[in-house]
This record gives C-alpha cells, structure tokens and sequence, in this order.
C-alpha cells in the first residue's frame, strides 16, 4: 500500500512534505509553508518534482487518484523533451504545458562548460531577464480555475523549478525563510539525482562538473530573493512587469492558500 503525506509544522526540511514516488527523487508537496499574514499553502494544491520519466504505475496512480493532479508544467527545453520523454502521466492529466524556462545561452549547465568556482544565484539571475514571459505564463495558468492541484518539474527538480515555485510562492505572500527552506530542502537529494542523471546530458558530465552546479544551498535562493526586492522592486512588482495584474495575483493567493489567519488590509490607491 502506498503510503500518503503526513503534514508537519516544520518547514525547515521537506520531511512531512515529501511525495512517496518511487520513480522521482526529489519530488515534495508545497503544502504548509506560511503566509506573512498567517495563512498556509493548502496541501496538495502545487507540487514540484525532478524527472517524471521513471514513474511507475503505482506512482501514477498516487498523483492521479490521491493526489488528484489535473495540470503539469514541464520546464524543460523542447530538446531534453525529446530526448528524455515525459512519462506515462502526462498522457493521463487534464492538462499539460511545456513552458522552458532558460538563461542566457538556453543551456543546461551540465551540457556546458563551467568555472570550478560559482554560484547558482547568477544563473537564476538570467532566468528572470530572458524567461520572465515564461514563468509569468505558469503563474497566469495557475491562477486560472480548475488548474490545480498542479505539478511543476524540470530536469532535477532544483533550479529551473526552483525559480518558478519561489516566485510563485513570493507573489502569493509566502514567507521568505519558508521559500529557501523549501528550496534547500532539495540538498539532501542532491546524491540521488547525481547518481541518476538523465539521457539529455553529456556522458559523464556529472563526474566532471564542480559541487557548486548541483548544489541548492540556502544562501543562494536569500540572494535570489533580496535580488527581487533590490532590482524589480519585490515580487509583486516583478510579476506586474511580466504581465499579471493585481487581480490576477490575488486570484493566484487564492487558489494556493487557506483561508485561516488573518489578512493584510487592502493597501489604499
């Protein structure tokens, strides 16, 4: 028997939050991280994931049946689609988007060329100036009716997603220290995604690449998130930027939280 999510108080790992797919290694619920204004992200409205390619039957019916999943965004360029599939359930949700988000030279990290010494903050960096269209249509499609519970992945499941959900979880008022906990709760993952790697990457890669590329340190994603504030004025004023209204980004609130707590008042225009 498969055995479902347990929700925890804490948000300083993913334990509690975890999926329990067989085929996926990184792969975690949103539900309870919390809001400024003392509401939660209700269970099971967004999850995020690595690869769906090795998911299995049981796994399928996990996502499908208890976890209800009607949308997937897939962050992946159309290249690594084609060379690595999409998994047997995307054929089997209600919806299914390919929105590729990607930096500067449009190329996975591990398909390149690196420095031994970097960071990943200046990566995610070039996602918001040449993806900004992008990411902006996956929150303008979950703010849509009927479009959750949703699954949002990429190749590992750490950056490219990594960006998306921690803006997606910023426009909706989440936390900061909830956003980069749920983001570095990837590292205890890190080894298992090494070792499974994908078709779309070189040969080897992974042996030659510095620790750096793979890591989701927590240090990285406070830099992402002071780099909003700092250069496109806070979340919400990026969002506006890239498209979403106002009414468009409380719809999106809505549909990821809980109507517990209390709200912020209506700032007066």
């Amino acid at each position: 028997m498969r055995t479902g999510i347990v929700m925890t108080d804490g948000v300083s790992s993913s334990m509690g939050r975890e999926l329990p797919l067989r085929g996926a290694v990184n792969a975690r619920d949103l539900g309870g991280l919390r809001t400024l204004d003392g509401r939660r992200v209700r269970r099971l409205r967004v999850l995020r994931s690595d690869l769906l390619t090795g998911l299995d039957a049981g796994d399928v019916a996990f996502l499908l049946t208890d976890c209800g999943l009607r949308t997937i965004v897939d962050l992946r360029a159309p290249g690594e689609i084609v060379t690595d599939g999409t998994g047997a359930v995307v054929d089997a949700v209600a919806d299914y988007r390919n929105l590729h988000v990607y930096g500067a030279d449009r190329v996975r990290l591990d398909l390149t060329e690196v420095a031994l010494d970097g960071n990943m903050f200046d990566r995610y960096c070039e996602y918001l100036a040449h993806s900004s269209e992008n990411i902006a249509a996956v929150l303008h499609l979950l703010a849509a009716p009927g479009q959750m519970p949703a699954l949002i992945h990429c190749a590992a499941g750490k950056d490219r997603t990594g960006v998306v959900i921690a803006l997606l979880l910023a426009v909706a008022g989440v936390r900061a220290d909830d956003i980069i906990a749920d983001y570095a709760a990837t590292t205890p993952n890190i080894a298992a995604l090494r070792a499974r790697g994908g078709r779309a990457a070189r040969p080897g890669a992974d042996d030659r690449l510095p620790d750096w590329v793979f890591a989701a340190d927590a240090t990285t994603m406070r830099q992402f998130l002071t780099h909003l504030d700092t250069e496109y004025g806070g979340p919400g004023v990026w969002a506006t930027r890239a498209g979403l209204d106002q009414a468009t980004q409380q719809q999106l609130a809505e549909n990821l939280l809980d109507d517990r707590g209390h709200r912020l008042p209506t700032p007066a225009r």
